[in-house]
């Protein structure tokens, strides 16, 4: 009852304006591994305050791609799986 699932773009989403009354605790990202803008991504959720304080944002990445994060945002671990990387990291205070 507590959960809600959302599998739209995150763009898209965010424009609609309900989104704005909700507060994660987890945000994962599945972005194309083409798309190269994680920054724009994260600097998107960061401004829209969609996360909670403590809250957990989990990025799926191409290994071998190099990330430009935020300013705001903190790699707290990485893992590796085949071709894909797991990102966690949360928003710093």
């Amino acid at each position: 009852k507590k959960t809600k699932i959302f599998f739209d773009d995150v763009f898209k989403l965010i424009e609609k304006k309900y989104i704005y009354k909700l507060k994660f605790d987890l945000i994962f990202c599945d972005p194309p591994f083409k798309f190269t803008n994680i920054k724009k991504l994260i600097e998107l959720i960061f401004s829209s305050n969609l996360l909670n304080k403590d809250g957990i944002i989990i990025l799926h990445r191409n290994k071998t791609t190099k990330e430009k994060f935020s300013e705001h945002f903190k790699v707290i671990e990485e893992r590796m799986y085949g071709i894909s990387k797991i990102i966690f990291g949360k928003f710093i205070s």
